[in-house]
């Protein structure tokens, strides 16, 4: 069953700002960073730091997805003033250190464009286990960003109720501010668009939870049909901001950002804050044309070694039930960490995960994977799987698509 919760469980949420000021006044800050390991990826060698600087500047030339109407990050002066590799065990660390342009590249004020570029520009290059530590200017990129605000503690599996689960389907129809139009997130790649392939798969897993002790919270319309939503087009391929917006959710959830696209981001990990769930586990999938399946969790949002357990067991067994069931030579990628950049990590106060499932620009044998339901369900069912090891429950129930 999936439940849709509409009771305010804590205080309401607020942004933090931190001053540019930072950054003239030199002041150091240092994180420890949890290295990451995943024992299902074997050590492989360090891409070199001359490679990866390169393919980042080549990256940094183009303006990200659905920022066309801007100039290039390099044309505004984005530049990268350092980039090292450490290997670290079986895990490798990517330090880059970007230019204070990097915070205003976007004029929202939003640095997760810019990022995405960086890491999808990296992605042919890395494999298994990856830490990125992003800088600007000297100092740790998530030093400028937003944090979560007041909530509930999060809640621990032992608590009665705290199997409550948000299943997160990334991207959506939404309002485009710069073209003035409703569009997807993401392209069309070969006859499928990641926002709806992400809902499927979320729709899926739902569905697998249903019976199970875990209760699916979604933050996409959950009915596939026709009726329209705010945007014209059927309400289920919406981003989860205008669910939100019909579903008697308050508006310091999902009003937050000063546009659409940052709203949307930002009421994932707000709505499951808000609903106290015990994780958040979102789907996506990838971009920079390498192939496989990776996960990432973030290192410094108070969570990150429940966060880092979960993405281990689900990656695991997402890879391990595509080689047993579809493709014996699935890549595994391993976890991927950083430093704040991906929100929907940062800014949930409870443990929480991406799953990129598979790369949307590689056509073989990603995108044809994802244009099978029969690929969409294996993945579906090992995520239910690794969810029931996560929490130590009992094996999950077989469902009639088993």
């Amino acid at each position: 069953m999936v439940f849709h919760w509409t009771r305010l469980r804590g205080k309401p949420l607020r942004q933090v700002v931190v001053a540019l000021a930072l950054i003239a006044a030199g002041a150091a800050t240092s994180h420890a960073q949890r290295t990451v390991v995943s024992p299902s990826v074997a050590p492989s060698a360090a891409p070199s730091a001359g490679a990866l600087r390169a393919a980042v500047e080549r990256g940094l030339t183009s303006a990200p997805l659905g920022f066309e109407a801007l100039q290039s990050p390099s044309q505004t002066g984005v530049r990268v003033l350092d980039l090292r590799v450490e290997q670290l065990g079986p895990a490798t660390r990517i330090t880059i250190d970007l230019s204070q342009k990097t915070l205003t590249y976007d004029p929202t004020g939003d640095v997760e464009a810019v990022v995405d570029a960086v890491i999808a520009s990296t992605a042919p290059l890395t494999s298994g286990a990856v830490e990125y530590r992003f800088l600007v200017e000297g100092l740790p990129l998530d030093e400028f960003l937003p944090r979560a605000g007041p909530s509930q503690p999060a809640r621990t599996l032992a608590d009665p109720g705290a199997h409550r689960v948000v299943i997160s389907a990334g991207h959506g129809v939404y309002w485009n501010e710069g073209f003035g139009d409703w569009r997807l997130q993401r392209p069309r790649l070969w006859g499928i668009v990641e926002d709806l392939v992400n809902w499927d798969i979320t729709n899926y897993l739902a569905a697998q939870l249903a019976g199970s002790p875990f209760q699916a919270v979604l933050v996409r319309q959950p009915d596939r049909d026709d009726r329209p939503g705010v945007s014209g087009r059927p309400a289920w391929q919406e981003a989860a901001l205008y669910f939100m917006k019909t579903a008697a959710v308050p508006p310091d959830v999902w009003n937050i950002g000063v546009d659409d696209y940052a709203r949307d981001i930002n009421t994932r990990p707000f709505y499951a804050n808000w609903v106290d769930a015990v994780a958040v586990i979102s789907i996506h999938n990838n971009g920079g044309e390498a192939t496989g399946t990776e996960t990432w969790f973030d290192a410094t949002n108070g969570h990150e070694a429940a966060s880092q357990r979960l993405a281990e067991i689900v990656n695991r067994r997402v890879v391990s039930a595509i080689r047993a069931e579809y493709n014996p030579e699935w890549v595994d990628r391993g976890l991927r960490s950083c430093n704040g950049c991906k929100g929907e990590n940062r800014l949930a106060s409870r443990p929480a995960i991406i799953l990129e499932i598979a790369f949307m620009d590689r056509r073989t044998p990603d995108n044809e994977a994802l244009q099978d339901e029969r690929f969409k369900q294996i993945v579906a069912r090992a995520i239910r799987d690794a969810l029931h090891e996560w929490a130590g429950a009992a094996a999950a129930p077989r469902s009639r698509t088993d």
